[in-house]
């Protein structure tokens, strides 16, 4: 009688162990990292763009959503950008595959910045309120981070 209720019980429980694993499996398909470029040096802020391009190129890289959030000296890369072609073509790589850059209001504000003037290929929908406050949101959502 015990073996019956065993065999009835992994019978029934079968497709619910099912289905949790499908679950997992989806979930483990949208990895996010976050991306945290608030150094205004050229070195560190392209050694970033390598960094996300690497992971873009990485088995992962289909997988995973990626956002760059800029603020403070970061948003050199943005307004750097402007005059540097190889600087331009590097951010172009990144956002043609799908990376998201988030841009900080407070520092726009605090160096007196226009989205259409001073910043390369920048658009209103990419700002953010706080750029710190942003990398701390992700973190809490289990986004990885990331600062190169």
């Amino acid at each position: 009688m015990k073996k019956l209720f065993t065999t009835l019980a992994l019978i029934l429980a079968a497709p619910l162990v099912l289905q949790a694993n499908t679950a997992m499996a989806e979930t483990e398909k949208t990895k996010q990292v976050v991306y945290h470029i608030n150094k205004a040096d050229m070195g560190t802020i392209k050694a970033a763009l390598r960094n996300v391009t690497n992971h873009i190129n990485s088995p992962s890289g289909p997988e995973t959503r990626i956002e760059m959030a800029v603020h403070g000296g970061g948003i050199a890369m943005l307004t750097d950008a402007l005059e540097d072609p190889q600087l331009q073509a590097a951010i172009d790589n990144v956002k043609a595959n799908g990376v998201e850059i988030k841009v900080c209001a407070n520092t726009l504000r605090g160096k007196n910045l226009d989205v259409d003037e001073d910043l390369y290929y920048t658009q209103e929908s990419d700002i953010v309120p706080s750029g710190v406050a942003h990398v701390a949101d992700r973190q809490m959502e289990g986004w990885a981070y990331i600062h190169p």
